[in-house]
């Protein structure tokens, strides 16, 4: 979750359909993109993306290289963009978001700003349809990887805004009485157990709520979970057209973490909740995964949670 910006740490491209420069807005080490050319592409298709190796990532550096002709980007907004990534030793493509199928979604906001404060400051105030280019250091490999570990590539990565726009209303907790109606109304998923005690759901046709439901199938009778402790759970995960795709009871054995650690909707949906109490939770996507990478689920996410214990905060 929020691991979305992570795509950005290498380097980034702006792509253009024409190919060549542009003039626009830049900040940090920007020279190292004079030699960046690209032509071809689409806001479905990945352009070519050409310059004369290697480029130098030693020091962040973003610029605008072809200028868009839509609206300008505000503080505050979420821009859709495409991203294609290459070496910046020999220009090979690393990877890209058009082979995706759909556009990575980026907040305008103090989080992106504080990580990425070059690319930030270009892209305000820089027009939708621009393509922009971004490079910074190669991240360090993390602690405890074993000696010899081949160090991660330099790079560079390509992106054009497809749009920018008002991110949607902040989701809220779903009352009781709003669940109970919910549920009165057969419009909550349903769960049948195997003798494992493993949960199977049915999830019903109607679109989700757009806020967190949080319902107490069986209350139990330890201690309140407090927003700092770490827990214990068992615990299944679907997506909402019901594909079931991470399973604590399939594993054998259940999970521990923080619920500081986990999405925004387990940390608010199991925050009060009692040790040995059994929970479904629907959690909206801006707080499940809302910039979904690779081999995560995205949108509207179902989980049934057994909550079977707790270390406090220290």
């Amino acid at each position: 979750m929020r691991k979305v910006l992570a795509i950005l740490l290498p380097l980034l491209l702006l792509l253009t359909a024409c190919g060549g420069t542009s003039t626009g807005k830049s900040a940090g080490a920007a020279e190292i993109f004079d030699t960046v050319k690209v032509s071809g592409g689409s806001d479905e298709e990945a352009p070519t993306v050409e310059f004369e190796s290697p480029l130098d990532t030693s020091a962040a550096a973003a610029k605008t290289v072809a200028e868009g002709e839509g609206a300008e980007i505000n503080e505050g907004e979420q821009i859709r963009v495409q991203l294609v990534a290459l070496n910046a030793e020999d220009g090979a493509v690393l990877g890209d978001t058009y082979s995706q199928g759909e556009p990575q979604v980026l907040p305008m906001d103090e989080s992106f700003k504080g990580q990425f404060p070059e690319l930030y400051e270009v892209l305000i105030g820089t027009k939708v349809g621009s393509q922009v280019a971004f490079a910074a250091p190669a991240p360090e490999a993390p602690e405890g990887a074993p000696e010899g570990a081949p160090e991660n590539p330099k790079q560079i990565l390509v992106l054009k805004v497809i749009s920018s726009e008002q991110p949607p209303p902040e989701p809220a907790v779903l009352s009781p009485e709003d669940v109970k109606k919910l549920d009165d109304e057969g419009r909550l998923p349903t769960f049948t157990f195997g003798e494992n005690g493993a949960p199977e759901v049915t999830i019903p046709e109607n679109e989700p709520s757009d806020d967190l439901v949080v319902k107490v199938l069986e209350e139990g009778d330890g201690e309140v979970l407090a927003e700092a402790d770490t827990i214990t759970a068992n615990y299944t995960g679907w997506t909402y057209d019901g594909e079931k795709f991470d399973s604590s009871f399939d594993r054998g054995e259940p999970a521990t973490f923080p619920l500081t650690g986990v999405i925004t909707g387990w940390t608010k949906g199991l925050t009060g909740q009692k040790v040995g109490s059994k929970v479904l939770l629907v959690i909206p996507e801006p707080w499940a995964y809302p910039n979904a990478t690779q081999g995560q689920p995205s949108g509207t996410l179902v989980f049934y949670v057994e909550i079977t214990g707790k270390e406090a905060a220290q």
